[in-house]
């Protein structure tokens, strides 16, 4: 994992969506680095705002490629992991 990196960001986003799309990434992020990993909702919450903000997949799969690229961690398998039952998303590294 790199420790100093930057969000991937899209041109032409408002104050209000960089929040959200930071966000986002945070939740990813805390899904890797939390003991408790992060709440199920919450990361669910983040993730449709995302893609409501961000309606192209292939935009959603070039920020997700950039934020994997620079921080190490998977959007993809939170996602994936989102989807299974449980209160508290939290991804082991294998």
């Amino acid at each position: 994992m790199n420790e100093n990196y930057s969000y991937p960001l899209l041109d032409g986003l408002n104050d209000n969506e960089v929040i959200k799309l930071v966000t986002f990434f945070q939740q990813v992020e805390a899904a890797y680095e939390r003991p408790n990993g992060v709440n199920r909702q919450a990361f669910i919450n983040a993730y449709r705002t995302f893609t409501t903000m961000i309606p192209s997949k292939m935009e959603q799969k070039q920020l997700a490629a950039q934020f994997e690229e620079r921080s190490g961690y998977s959007v993809y398998r939170v996602v994936k992991q989102s989807k299974q039952p449980g209160k508290n998303l939290k991804v082991n590294e294998a």
